[in-house]
């Protein structure tokens, strides 16, 4: 892994690159009554941002709630500053601004041993059902391809990289299914 920080100039490229690929040809929210995008009952739904990320906002946006989180609190890797950023979304964001994470689901980073990159489904304990994960939908390749380029370019800087290889050797160590997406 390369050890760069990642700069509001990448952050940018990334946020273009990751505007109109999706995971399907309809939006996936008709299948799921837009579960992913809806605040959860108690306030508990939310992605942290990548570390620099939050450059890509001015924390003035009517439609995110902002909280500054203490990476050792959260489980976050030693190499992770303070603060890490969580974000909630009041149900209804400008497509184009929505963060990462939320362009990448439902796939997710997972390094094997050697190292070498593998998308899978998202294995977070979720509060609903992503029926993109369940019914083993096939998402279109362009999708797959555009998160796999993003997901090396997010890895070139070690924070990231370290997230990713703890999460996978935790998936690993809990018998978590690493369902390998398909580009059939």
């Amino acid at each position: 892994m390369e050890n760069i920080k990642l700069s509001s100039r990448i952050y940018r490229h990334l946020y273009n690159a990751t505007a109109n690929p999706t995971p399907i040809r309809k939006n996936c929210g008709e299948l799921c009554g837009r579960a992913c995008c809806r605040p959860a009952p108690r306030g508990e739904l939310g992605i942290y941002l990548f570390p620099g990320e939050e450059t890509m906002f001015s924390r003035r946006e009517n439609w995110l709630t902002w909280e500054e989180h203490d990476p050792v609190e959260h489980g976050f890797p030693v190499s992770w500053n303070e603060p890490v950023y969580f974000v909630r979304c009041s149900g209804s964001c400008p497509r184009e601004m929505r963060p990462l994470a939320c362009r990448f689901f439902p796939l997710a980073p997972h390094l094997n041993r050697d190292g070498s990159l593998r998308l899978i489904y998202e294995t977070l304990d979720l509060p609903y059902r992503c029926p993109l994960i369940t019914s083993g939908t096939p998402l279109e390749p362009r999708f797959i391809n555009m998160v796999e380029t993003a997901w090396e370019i997010l890895l070139r800087d070690r924070r990231i990289g370290d997230l990713v290889r703890e999460d996978s050797r935790l998936r690993e160590e809990n018998g978590l299914p690493v369902q390998v997406v398909s580009r059939a």
